[in-house]
């Protein structure tokens, strides 16, 4: 009986043991602010569409849509609409670039600050994705990895830069790609609150 009771004690600690690496992902953060920077209240900013660095289409796209939503969020900032961003930057490229280029419909503008003042707004959030999908291992778990660099318009200084990746979690509650990027945002644009005066 004993040894019943010990053996249903040791299946229930491997158990919770499993459960407990099943239910949280990986999570890796990095964020930095130049000393001082502040980006003073009221100031308009454009999420520039990110770069795709990746194989699933359009991935850029649904990052900058997402990095968006979260952007309205921030006390301190008028956030310029995203596909008015897109109509704009779009609008702004030669004619013939269209025919003789393959460029993706989410690539990232080449220069954050020209495309801050084309926009007319007071700083630009630039970025790409370096993962977006599922990774195959022991089981399927859905990956997302953004970088992001806040720009200022008027002289092109970097503000703020974050870099954040997620592997979603476990067996039982089952992550979609989704779920983990709108995480990922979350806390990147949480990183950035402090750097936005009236936020500190």
């Amino acid at each position: 009986m004993k040894g019943k009771g010990v053996r249903a004690g040791g299946a229930l600690l491997v158990a919770g043991l499993l459960l407990a690496g099943c239910s949280f992902g990986r999570i890796n953060s990095r964020d930095f602010a130049q000393p001082g920077a502040v980006l003073p209240a009221g100031s308009t900013v454009a999420v520039l569409p990110f770069e795709n660095l990746t194989n699933h289409p359009n991935a850029g796209q649904i990052a900058a849509d997402i990095v968006s939503t979260e952007l309205y969020g921030v006390d301190g900032i008028r956030s310029m609409d995203a596909s008015r961003v897109r109509s704009r930057l779009s609008a702004a490229k030669p004619a013939g670039d269209a025919a003789t280029t393959d460029t993706p419909a989410d690539a990232a503008p080449p220069d954050a600050q020209a495309a801050g003042r084309m926009l007319g707004v007071d700083a630009v959030l630039a970025g790409s994705v370096s993962e977006y999908g599922y990774q195959h291992g022991l089981r399927e778990e859905p990956v997302v990895g953004l970088n992001a660099r806040l720009v200022r318009s008027s002289d092109g200084a970097v503000l703020w830069t974050s870099s954040q990746s997620e592997a979603g979690r476990g067996y039982f509650s089952r992550d979609s790609v989704n779920n983990v990027a709108q995480r990922v945002a979350a806390r990147m644009i949480d990183s950035l609150r402090p750097v936005v005066a009236g936020n500190r």
